[in-house]
């Protein structure tokens, strides 16, 4: 009987596990929060530009009419926190980054994953 009792508790357990675990997961789900530096996690990007030691661009808005604040280097790692259309006419996909402590602004075509 009481061997019955700590199968049927451990069945029951593992089943709820996975549920559990599915809720509360790592990483950044399409309705989580996830901003960089404040609690949430974003996912890690390499900045990828056409000449070896070029330079991205980092402004304050999803669109070339933001300014520019810094610039990254080709090959640095940045996280991404989040994306949007550009305010630009929506031609491009711009994703926000994390960098130096602050947020900013790339095109995305210049972010290899």
């Amino acid at each position: 009987m009481l061997k019955t009792l700590m199968a049927s508790i451990i069945l029951v357990g593992a089943t709820a596990l996975p549920m559990q675990a599915q809720r509360q997961g790592p990483g950044c789900g399409p309705y989580d929060n996830c901003r960089g530096g404040r609690g949430g996690q974003g996912y890690y990007g390499q900045i990828c530009t056409n000449d070896r030691n070029g330079r991205l661009n980092v402004r304050n808005g999803p669109g070339v009419n933001y300014r520019r604040w810094t610039q990254v280097r080709n090959g640095q790692t940045v996280m991404i926190v989040n994306s949007a259309m550009g305010h630009d006419g929506g031609r491009y996909k711009w994703q926000q980054v994390y960098i130096n402590g602050r947020e900013g602004w790339v095109r995305a075509d210049y972010v290899c994953d």
